[in-house]
């Protein structure tokens, strides 16, 4: 009876690897022939909505995952709208509405788009985890990354038509998470690329907690014939996560971070920046070289410093003003307090319609270097110096040669 029984599931498990290598085949063509085309049309996937909430949270709160992350996705939408108008992007929903997974990969397959983006937020029984964290589709990891990814398919389970629509597919299945693995694998390199993006911009833009880059078996982003992530924002079982999340600046925050992950994955993956975005600096990838740069305008300035220590100084509002930049946003902060720890006052400075945080105003690179090194102690790694003279950023070279002339 149980040799029988296990033939039986052999045939089905064996059938229903078939036709994820004939999806791996198709997969495998498609892939090479969007390579040449580039990054043209996304989708983004608020998950849940309806009668699914999602996550709960503490219930402080009206507003569950569902919420949260449509707000998120639409703030993402708008960014691209507004510095890609060349892009399309879809939104798999715009309202709280219930959809079935097979409808949202349906909405990303029919429109042969270039990157889906599904956006979560986590849960979990203690209070304490914290941070945000994307996941590509693959071989589960741990335990825990296998946990996830159930809790988030069994929203299949909700639907009228389960079988209908997803087959021997099992949602608390190990076996069935292996299956789906090998769907996106022509895809996985620019997934875990993506993926890495966004998770860099949430540790050095917004200050969360980077819990990684992950490899679990989400139904939603391994039947899309595209490079795919799906990502956590946080936790909102985690009471200060939850406020940040639930709050209007910290959507703008998380979509902002997601915006300039995308803006990054289509340059790379085009070789030149088509975007509108008329502050890019804020969209550059180059800190490491500013950093670079700041060591050697540091050594100008000793060596001017000594020739024109006896020349007349000038007024306030005819020096160049050095500041250690925090974060650049699109949209302003209501209550600054909130987002950076321990670092006392923190400016506000609007420069051509976007909103840079500073703190520190000196009038030497020397007295700002100090600021920096204290601000990069309490845990802003990547904090970096900037100058702006009469309203406008300029170079730390131009700054000097200001300064010094």
């Amino acid at each position: 009876m149980a040799k029988g029984y296990m033939s039986a599931r052999s045939v089905i498990f064996i059938t229903f690897f078939a036709t994820i290598l004939l999806n791996v085949l198709s997969a495998t063509i498609i892939a090479q022939e969007r390579n040449s085309f580039g990054v043209k049309t996304i989708v983004i996937d608020p998950g849940h909505g309806g009668k699914d909430p999602g996550a709960i949270g503490t219930g402080r709160y009206d507003a569950t995952e569902a919420d949260i992350v449509l707000d998120v996705g639409l703030k993402l939408r708008d960014y691209i709208n507004k510095y890609f108008p060349d892009v399309n992007v879809i939104m798999t929903r715009e309202t709280d509405v219930f959809l079935k997974l097979i409808e949202r990969t349906k909405i990303a397959n029919q429109a042969d788009a270039d990157l889906f983006i599904s956006i979560h937020c986590n849960t979990i029984g203690s209070e304490h985890a914290h941070g945000s964290e994307t996941f590509v589709l693959g071989m589960h990891k741990t335990e825990a990354n296998l946990e996830v990814a159930k809790r988030e398919n069994r929203v299949m389970l909700m639907e009228d038509n389960y079988e209908e629509n997803y087959g021997d597919f099992d949602p608390t299945s190990p076996e069935s998470m292996i299956a789906l693995s090998m769907m996106q694998r022509e895809f996985l390199e620019q997934s875990i690329y993506f993926a890495d993006l966004i998770q860099d911009q949430f540790r050095e833009r917004v200050n969360r907690r980077d819990r990684g880059v992950k490899q679990a078996g989400y139904w939603v982003i391994s039947r899309v014939v595209m490079p795919s992530v799906l990502v956590e924002l946080g936790f909102i079982s985690n009471p200060p996560e939850e406020d940040f999340l639930n709050s209007k600046n910290g959507k703008v925050y998380m979509a902002s971070a997601v915006y300039r992950a995308f803006k990054r994955y289509k340059i790379a993956m085009e070789g030149e920046d088509t975007s509108v975005d008329p502050d890019k600096e804020k969209e550059e990838s180059a800190q490491d070289e500013q950093k670079q740069e700041q060591e050697v305008e540091k050594q100008e300035v000793e060596e001017k410093a000594e020739s024109g220590s006896d020349r007349e100084k000038e007024t306030d509002d005819e020096r160049p003003v050095f500041h250690v930049q925090l974060a650049s946003l699109p949209e302003p902060i209501d209550d600054v307090s909130g987002y950076f720890d321990n670092l006392g006052d923190v400016d506000e400075v609007e420069i051509d319609g976007v909103y840079k945080y500073v703190v520190g105003a000196e009038d030497s690179v020397d007295a700002i270097t100090e600021v920096q090194k204290e601000v990069r102690e309490k845990g802003y790694k990547d904090a970096f110096v900037i100058a702006i003279y009469r309203g406008k950023r300029i170079s730390l070279r131009e700054a000097v040669d200001i300064i010094n002339n």
